[in-house]
């Protein structure tokens, strides 16, 4: 397999798809390049069929392949093929084509787009030291006093690894991972034969295709922390991280985000380092390297009659509900200060 260039979208094409597919679920494949899969959504005593994107929390960013045809009467095709009620794809961002197309390919449909999770990134193209002095103080000396505590005084070394798919490495990241609460609460990568799969499977691929790009920390030859991150449209994704809990205290995690955020400020390939997120409140954690978090967006299409009504007030209704209770939840987070 050919070693992807930077501006290559891996996350978008057909070695994803196939990866994904083989871990979480057969894969509909529309002109080559959308991938979809067919969910039953419930409403009461009924369930209705909603062509949704191939999604779900490992996914970087979906949209359809730069270089497919995206016809005019997408949306029509897509509900007719599946006898949908609706359709939804998750996880795109502000660029995405399915967006700024949306006018036509949805035209004369009912639609909803909303915002459906928030992404940490850090730009790298400017200035490391620019950086590190946005950061606060108290975030400068902590991954100060464990650098010298980790690197200085343990001897611990900061290794950065290209395209190694390696399946000893694989399993001493799972290792790490399991360690931790992760392990306690059973939803460690291992604990799930489907998940464990496709991370396996990601790791060998994007090897392979010149996208693996690995921060490890060692203690001798014990490793003690690691990120892994996939490099795809020059954004590199942060899917998987872990680190050694025995050591909470000295932040090996910290020392380890930091120092690979400070390789991608001196890669030429790479703009951004992106560290996912799943929800609309990101990790508290990764707010500490960035003041910036990217939207990712929901977009629905609902089809003609009684059925695409019926999951549209339904959305309506959810949407509605969310915004009371954080409005409820604000104005008690006020009045207890």
């Amino acid at each position: 397999m050919l070693a992807t260039r930077s501006g290559d979208a891996f996350h978008l094409g057909e070695t994803w798809t196939g990866n994904w597919s083989d871990a979480f679920g057969p894969v509909h494949r529309h002109y080559g390049a959308l991938p979809c899969v067919v969910v039953r959504d419930r409403i009461g005593p009924l369930t209705l069929p909603v062509v949704h994107s191939a999604t779900n929390p490992h996914t970087m960013r979906f949209d359809i392949d730069p270089d497919a045809r995206l016809p005019d009467d997408l949306a029509r095709q897509l509900l007719q093929a599946h006898g949908a009620a609706a359709i939804r794809f998750d996880y795109l961002p502000e660029d995405a084509r399915l967006l700024a197309a949306q006018p036509q390919w949805t035209a004369g449909y009912r639609t909803r787009i909303e915002p459906h999770a928030r992404a940490p990134v850090v730009d790298t193209r400017g200035s490391h030291t620019a950086w590190i002095t946005a950061r606060s103080k108290r975030f400068r000396q902590r991954t100060r006093q464990a650098t010298r505590a980790l690197i200085e005084q343990r001897g611990m070394r900061v290794e950065f690894r290209c395209n190694d798919g390696d399946e000893q490495l694989y399993g001493q990241m799972l290792a790490v991972e399991r360690s931790g609460w992760k392990g306690r609460a059973g939803t460690a990568i291992a604990d799930d034969p489907a998940t464990h799969r496709f991370y396996a499977r990601l790791m060998r691929d994007a090897a392979a295709a010149g996208a693996l790009r690995c921060a490890l920390l060692w203690d001798g030859d014990a490793l003690v922390a690691f990120e892994m991150g996939v490099l795809s449209r020059r954004r590199l994704f942060i899917p998987k991280v872990g680190y050694d809990e025995a050591l909470a205290d000295l932040s090996p995690g910290y020392v380890l985000a930091a120092e690979h955020i400070r390789k991608c400020f001196e890669a030429p390939d790479v703009d951004w380092y992106d560290k996912m997120g799943n929800g609309m409140t990101p990790a508290p954690y990764k707010m500490r390297f960035t003041d910036r978090c990217d939207t990712l967006y929901r977009l629905t299409v609902y089809a003609p009659g009684a059925r695409g009504g019926m999951l549209l007030m339904r959305d309506r209704a959810r949407a509605q509900a969310k915004e009371w209770r954080d409005a409820w939840r604000a104005r008690g987070a006020g009045g207890s200060e």
